[in-house]
């Protein structure tokens, strides 16, 4: 969700453009800035034995460069506009001043250690790690999500929707989400109790050229194309190989029951 910041709480000089094309943050050097999208679009890129390989889109309000805040490594991946690319800067220096005098205006970059938290707990939990050990070629794809159950129509609108930037985050509806830091979804499903859409439920992530679907720790799990992930199964993604796959929220029991195309371009 976007995250308007306004000139008042920053200092200009923390505002940068970044034209299209050009390198934000290269992999493998050292810095210890984080940077808001104020506007425009930025792929994220890592080398793999094929070549570069786009791991993530990001875009308005979206974070990057944010564990350089609290590590010394060196940048695990080059992040490079798509287009012109404005940005604002937040140093080590800054954090830990906003983080006293406004930390209102951290909530995105909060988030975003959240959601890596989650990232990396997933990777802990996989059971079968080697599922990943191939990488497929890359391609392109057309990703478009739409409503089979009226209760999933009204969640999207009753529209269907192209995912453009990875990973799309998933979660229950929050009431306050611009203020509350354990939300962090692209798309916000508004549901009554007895709850089975998790705050933070599931992922849509492009990753070494295949779209996959990653459950976030949600209490209830993921069913995708019949068969479950997250929840107890020791099993956190699904790997989508059809054009048109079925992915329920929640138990086989929820009305959340949506389709997602993945068309090769």
């Amino acid at each position: 969700m976007p995250w308007n910041l306004g000139d008042r709480e920053w200092n200009m000089e923390t505002v940068r453009v970044f034209e299209p094309g050009e390198i934000a943050i290269r992999e493998g050097t050292r810095d210890t800035s984080a940077f808001i999208i104020l506007s425009g679009a930025a792929e994220v890129v890592k080398q793999s034995r094929e070549g570069e390989v786009v791991v993530a889109t990001l875009e308005e309000g979206q974070v990057f460069g944010e564990m350089g805040l609290i590590e010394d490594r060196p940048r695990s991946a080059t992040v490079r506009a798509r287009g012109e690319l404005k940005t604002r800067i937040i140093t080590r220096d800054q954090f830990n001043d906003l983080l006293t005098k406004r930390p209102s205006v951290l909530i995105p970059i909060i988030k975003s250690l959240f959601e890596r938290l989650r990232q990396a707990s997933e990777m802990l939990a996989e059971a079968n790690p080697a599922a990943r050990s191939e990488e497929p070629e890359e391609r392109s794809f057309e990703v478009i999500l739409e409503g089979q159950t009226q209760e999933a129509r009204e969640a999207l609108a009753h529209c269907k929707r192209e995912i453009t930037k990875f990973p799309f985050l998933i979660g229950r509806e929050s009431v306050n989400p611009d203020t509350d830091v354990f939300y962090n979804n692209d798309l916000f499903i508004r549901e009554k109790k007895p709850y089975v859409v998790s705050r933070n439920h599931l992922a849509l992530k492009n990753e070494a050229g295949c779209v996959w679907v990653v459950d976030r720790g949600s209490s209830f799990g993921t069913i995708v194309n019949g068969k479950e992930i997250g929840r107890h199964t020791g099993i956190t993604r699904s790997r989508l190989d059809q054009e048109e796959n079925q992915i329920i929220i929640g138990p086989a029991t929820s009305k959340f029951i949506f389709l997602l195309k993945v068309l090769a371009k």
